[in-house]
């Protein structure tokens, strides 16, 4: 399953306010589990000058014996100022012989220099074998925050719920805390936490145990490989708690992007991991890996 972030204070960057350009997009998604569970998602979209664009694309799950090709259509909107940036799209999801109403809305305001505070609100389908063939959605909410408590040390936190179609809901708390410790490599040292609960546990079509816990630490880094290409890469080890049984996690990513700034914007990233994701059918021995490209051309 293809991960959204839970939080947008960590992902969302607020920069000098400037005129958008005319741009093409196109974005390739791609990702296999240890359930046998492949997605695939290809979209393409336009964007005007003023943020406002139509993106559209096809999609694929496919299991041992089984597949489901759908397609997908939404309205998108990007605006960036110094205080505000917000992303958001809303369309239609069709699957499975099912219409889905889908979008998410990430907004992230500047409220101070060192305080970042934001919202982010999704809809879409539940992406496992079983989800997709009874037309399971959610509804995702989550107040987030970011604060810079010196010039090296920042948390970020999310707070939320999701409720599911069957009448689950999820309260899910995470945080990041993160000190950069040389800045000419981007070198970072960081503790994350994720715990939830599920009020409806034992759900048949994902994943929901009563309750789940990580703890992790791990380094990531960021620096410049030539004048034309950024690396990435970032790696963390922990302790997974799932209704009172303990596992080892860890968690990788590895990948290469357009420095800031560039005319033609573009990414690669590689994504491994054995924590147990939102929609898996199982935890134990689980593997997740993923690959996103995407570029931003503009016009």
């Amino acid at each position: 399953m293809i991960k959204r972030a839970a939080w947008i204070g960590l992902t969302l960057t607020m920069g000098v306010s400037t005129a958008c350009a005319q741009a093409l997009q196109f974005k390739l998604a791609a990702s296999h589990d240890s359930d046998q569970f492949d997605e695939w998602k290809l979209t393409a979209g336009y964007t005007d000058a003023q943020g406002r664009g139509l993106q559209a694309g096809t999609l694929r799950y496919s299991a041992l014996g089984w597949s489901r090709t759908g397609e997908h259509l939404a309205g998108t909107y990007h605006h960036s100022s110094q205080h505000w940036t917000t992303d958001a799209h809303l369309g239609l999801t069709q699957l499975a012989g099912h219409q889905h109403g889908v979008g998410a809305l990430d907004t992230l305001y500047r409220w101070r220099p060192d305080t970042s505070v934001g919202i982010s609100v999704e809809r879409d389908l539940v992406n496992s074998q079983r989800g997709i063939e009874d037309g399971l959605t959610y509804l995702g909410l989550s107040l987030v925050a970011d604060h810079a408590f010196t010039e090296r040390f920042n948390v970020g936190l999310a707070v939320g719920s999701s409720w599911f179609s069957g009448d689950n809901r999820r309260d899910l708390l995470r945080t990041r805390w993160n000190l950069l410790l040389d800045d000419s490599y981007g070198l970072n040292a960081f503790v994350k936490t994720r715990h939830y609960r599920n009020s409806h546990p034992g759900q048949a079509a994902y994943f929901s145990p009563r309750s789940l816990q990580e703890l992790a630490a791990g380094l990531s880094v960021r620096m410049p490989m030539t004048r034309h290409t950024t690396f990435r890469a970032s790696l963390d080890a922990g302790q997974q708690r799932i209704d009172g049984e303990s596992d080892p996690i860890w968690h990788a990513t590895l990948g290469w992007a357009s420095p800031r700034g560039s005319r033609i914007d573009w990414q690669i990233g590689l994504e491994a991991s054995n924590a147990t994701s939102l929609f898996s059918t199982g935890n134990g021995a689980y593997r997740y890996t993923s690959l996103v490209a995407r570029i931003n051309i503009p016009l």
